[in-house]
């Protein structure tokens, strides 16, 4: 989890930047990812969670005044970025009580929602707490896309009409995608929908197995020949090659996740609990919880797979889809290193790369012939 969205400027004079180095430096708590709810008003065919309906009874969630408390105790330690999300965050009685108290503590809050409750009201509401942005999902350009995933009927219409209510009172929005096989064909009229509603546009292409451990969301990923076709249309350049030590996320060392009942995580992508708020103060689980010391010791070259591996600088790897994978955080994530060959065989073609500039492993030839026979069988 990172605040690639946040402002950042390159100069190393510049006050923020020294901020960022002395945070890195000594391992201090800087991004919040919250998750205030798992009720949801939608039932998207990809979720993750196992959502409840949005008008369920609070299943074990902080209380308002717990919920405060958490903010007392994130502003404490020096948190700058706190993002607020579910479920659906607006399915929460207390959530303009909770975005005003957050406001008023100084972080640099986010908020993510599917926009279906959004009114004239709540969108004036949002503008008191001068967000920096409300991130909104959207999963296709048209109605029959979009509705489609969601499995809500009129879902479309409603989203894009929070877009223009928050547009309206100058609030910042973000219009995020998970691409899908459902929507893939969509990608340059999803960024146009988000130029037409004043949004900016980001999108991701992995999907998440559910927490509960089933692999049904996979079942929406994008196939191997749909992420060769993105990367053909997309790629400019070939990506520098990653430091020798480097770290590959920051998990562990300046983010964590917290769930609606108080579980601390290290990310929403590596939901192994540290500790609960309601038994132990935050402060002592960052600053003692065992699991930390493991985390921090997930540089790329101690990884046993990953560290001889040219495409390293390809894969965007994560540490809790290798967990998911394989339980182990040490391991390779089949789902990465297909994005890697994927992205591998598009530089290739496009001929940003040499055709032997990146030789592959023993372990990444085995998965592309694998991934060959399949895209065969389904005639890619």
């Amino acid at each position: 989890m990172t605040s690639d969205d946040a402002p950042m400027r390159r100069d190393a004079s510049d006050p923020y930047r020294r901020l960022l180095q002395q945070a890195h430096s000594q391992r201090r708590l800087l991004s919040v990812h919250w998750e205030l709810t798992h009720r949801c008003n939608e039932r998207c065919v990809h979720c993750y969670l196992d959502v409840l309906p949005a008008h369920h009874p609070p299943p074990d969630e902080l209380t308002t005044a717990e919920a405060l408390a958490v903010l007392d105790q994130l502003a404490a330690l020096g948190v700058l970025y706190l993002s607020l999300s579910g479920g659906e965050l607006l399915t929460r009685r207390d959530w303009r009580e909770l975005t005003a108290a957050a406001h008023a503590r100084r972080f640099v809050l986010r908020i993510f929602t599917n926009g279906l409750a959004i009114t004239p009201a709540h969108a004036a509401h949002l503008a008191t707490v001068q967000l920096y942005a409300v991130e909104i999902s959207v999963y296709g350009a048209d109605a029959a896309t979009h509705d489609a995933v969601t499995q809500l009927p009129g879902s479309f219409a409603r989203t894009r009409r929070a877009f223009g209510l928050l547009a309206a009172h100058g609030v910042r929005t973000v219009l995020k995608t998970p691409l899908m096989r459902s929507n893939i064909d969509q990608f340059d009229a999803l960024r146009d929908l988000a130029a037409d509603l004043g949004a900016s546009f980001r999108y991701d292409l992995t999907l998440t197995p559910a927490r509960s451990g089933s692999h049904a969301p996979l079942r929406h990923a994008l196939h191997f020949a749909d992420l060769v076709q993105h990367y053909r249309r997309t790629l400019d350049a070939a990506p520098p090659p990653a430091a020798p030590g480097c770290r590959l996320c920051n998990v562990g060392y300046n983010a964590l996740a917290i769930a609606p009942n108080g579980d601390v995580y290290p990310c929403l992508e590596l939901p192994i609990v540290v500790g609960n708020l309601r038994h132990t103060p935050l402060r002592t689980l960052w600053e003692t919880a065992p699991l930390w010391e493991t985390l921090g010791s997930l540089h790329r070259d101690r990884l046993p797979t990953c560290a001889a591996c040219p495409l390293g600088t390809l894969c965007g790897r994560c540490h809790g889809a290798a967990h998911a994978e394989t339980g182990d955080l040490f391991a390779p994530a089949t789902t990465h290193c297909t994005r890697a060959l994927a992205l591998r065989q598009a530089l290739i073609e496009r001929k940003l790369i040499p055709p032997d500039a990146l030789p592959l492993t023993v372990h990444l030839t085995a998965l592309k012939a694998r991934l060959d026979a399949t895209c065969e069988m389904a005639r890619c």
